[in-house]
């Protein structure tokens, strides 16, 4: 069977990062991501529409936890709380396809427990194939500066087995 892009490599790279709360020295790493995984992700658009700025106003407010590896900033999650809302997730390219983004994203699933959601743009195949990989749905959305995003989320009624889950319970 194929290996889709962001499982190259598992098997020879294992995950060796571990989850942390953003630190303020964790600024500049998380805002070179920010603008290097754009530049990739978002290949429609003009490169110099991505800089590292963009990370303290696209971020304020939101709590973010950072994947690290060997002192360095692998990767981070950035979430509105108050809606459960994954407003950015984010892995440095050259790490791609060794599972930092996967482990990030079951953090979002551990920490909320019950669901969460996020927007995806729709022209980004690759990150839509992996949350729908990773057991998100995808379905309705809009439209933003960059294109048609969809809305991508994930339930625990979708997953019985999730601990503390109960049957029938209903998710908001």
């Amino acid at each position: 069977m194929p290996r889709l892009p962001w499982e190259e490599g598992l098997s020879a790279s294992p995950i060796t990062c571990r989850l942390r709360p953003f630190l303020p020295h964790d600024r500049d790493a998380c805002a070179a991501i920010y603008a290097a995984a754009r530049r990739q992700a978002f290949h429609w658009c003009r490169p110099d529409l991505f800089v590292p700025g963009d990370f303290d106003r696209d971020s304020a407010g939101e709590v973010i936890t950072v994947a690290v590896e060997g002192g360095r900033v692998r990767g981070f999650v950035s979430v509105w709380m108050p809606d459960h809302f994954v407003h950015l997730l984010f892995v440095d390219p050259a790490h791609h396809g060794r599972g930092i983004g996967r482990r990030l994203l079951r953090f979002v699933e551990e920490t909320f427990g019950d669901w969460a959601w996020l927007k995806c743009q729709a022209q980004n195949e690759t990150a839509l194939a992996f949350y729908r990989a990773c057991g998100w749905t995808a379905g309705g959305g809009g439209v933003n500066e960059l294109g048609p995003w969809v809305a991508v989320s994930w339930s625990v009624s979708r997953f019985p087995e999730f601990p503390g889950t109960a049957p029938g319970r209903k998710i908001p």
